[in-house]
């Protein structure tokens, strides 16, 4: 039982670098009657984490990410920085979790894959994809992709104490300095291998950056790193923030402003609440106070534009005026609202969210998890039968759900 409190206690790490707080007992309570750790813990090992440890490790450390519903993995698989580092992410919780050796064997054989197949050693950086073998395959240079690489080695540092991954993961943020970050300080999305014609402006990778570069600064400790990342989020929230409207826009042009509505512009409602998590934790991580009020603003938004106060759970996206753009609800949207919710309820007095979250929870315990095979569906729409069952692709490997029931893990220990 102590082993296992101690891997637990690895969690407060895994899930964002979360520093010890102590809670009164009446707020302890609270959390206790609101959330069911026994119940998170068994559907996080049983139905999640066991399922990616038996399908996706191959034995050179590869792992095939496009499963179906049956966690059986398909002839053709594509590893990109995206899923390969994800799920370096994953098998380091369920070492944390469970304290398996077979979990940190995975983790690390992964990351050292990532190490030696993905690096680009002609013109510096990391490939978008490579295949089984580690042969490349589209090779052009991605920050959200070199964001998670940064995230993928802060969580291998962490959980196997080498420093080889540190080494690269700060390498990795250098080159990202240098080659995708513009003259306004913003970074870049996308260009060609040899980092030519840079293009795109979306926060959707400075936010996965900045998760990345707490989770490396909590990894090693590096202040120049949690200085950097104070300068990300300060061009973020100072520049490209509504604060008139309490939202994050997704798309800016090359000035960084935002996209108008008619020619594509949105909001991304699961990241208002991805957002409201991660300011919470560059609190408790030593970043200025002031964005904590940034990030009550941003889930007070994602829950009165997004949540469906009806059914439960939130929709995926919506126009500047507010309004949900489909009914349609992605399994990473119900993840990020769900681990925002018990954040704020537990770490920030927000009571009144404890109704939603348990609403929404029971909305994806009934139509997000197979009951008969484990895992996540893919979405779910009211007005379309069940089309995504799949439980694993490129962009679906297990890194939002073990999240969301690290955070559940957490608040409850």
């Amino acid at each position: 039982m102590q082993t296992r409190m101690r891997n637990l206690a690895l969690t407060l790490i895994l899930a964002a670098a979360v520093c010890g707080c102590s809670k009164s007992e009446g707020r302890k309570k609270m959390v206790r009657k609101h959330v069911d750790g026994e119940w998170f813990r068994r559907s996080l090992v049983e139905d999640n984490l066991s399922h990616w440890l038996a399908a996706a490790p191959r034995p050179n450390g590869f792992f095939a990410a496009t499963l179906d519903r049956q966690w059986k993995p398909a002839d053709e698989q594509v590893g990109t920085l995206v899923s390969q580092s994800r799920l370096v992410f994953v098998m380091a919780a369920g070492h944390d979790v469970t304290g398996e050796q077979a979990y940190l064997d995975a983790a690390r054989k992964g990351a050292d894959f990532l190490l030696a197949h993905f690096r680009d050693g002609e013109h510096g950086g990391w490939l978008w994809s490579v295949d089984p073998d580690g042969e490349p395959g589209k090779t052009y240079k991605d920050s959200y992709g070199h964001a998670f690489v940064i995230f993928a080695l802060a969580h291998a540092t962490r959980v196997t104490g080498d420093g080889k991954y540190a080494a690269a993961a700060k390498e990795t943020w250098e080159t990202m300095k240098a080659r995708f970050r513009d003259e306004a300080g913003g970074f870049r999305r996308q260009g060609y291998r040899d980092w030519s014609g840079m293009r795109g402006c979306s926060q959707n990778p400075m936010m996965h950056l900045f998760e990345a570069l707490l989770a490396l600064h909590a990894a090693t400790g590096d202040e120049a790193i949690r200085r950097d990342a104070s300068g990300l989020v300060e061009f973020i929230f100072g520049r490209l923030y509504q604060p008139a409207g309490g939202y994050l826009p997704e798309a800016y042009d090359a000035d960084w402003k935002p996209v108008p509505d008619d020619a594509g512009g949105y909001i991304d409602l699961g990241h208002q609440f991805e957002w409201a998590f991660l300011l919470s934790q560059a609190a408790r991580q030593g970043l200025d106070a002031k964005y904590l009020d940034i990030a009550r603003r941003l889930l007070d938004y994602g829950m009165a534009h997004g949540y469906d106060a009806a059914s439960g759970g939130i929709f995926g996206s919506a126009d500047y005026s507010g309004r949900a753009r489909s009914k349609s609800k992605g399994w990473w949207q119900q993840c990020e609202h769900l681990r925002a919710l018990m954040r704020h309820a537990s770490d920030h007095g927000r009571d009144d969210l404890w109704p939603a979250f348990e609403k929404s929870l029971a909305f994806v315990r009934e139509h997000f998890l197979d009951a008969e095979y484990g895992g996540w569906y893919g979405s779910y729409d009211p007005d379309r039968p069940q089309a995504d069952q799949a439980k694993g692709s490129p962009w679906k490997t297990g890194y939002h759900a073990t999240g969301m029931y690290l955070e559940a893990l957490r608040i409850v220990e």
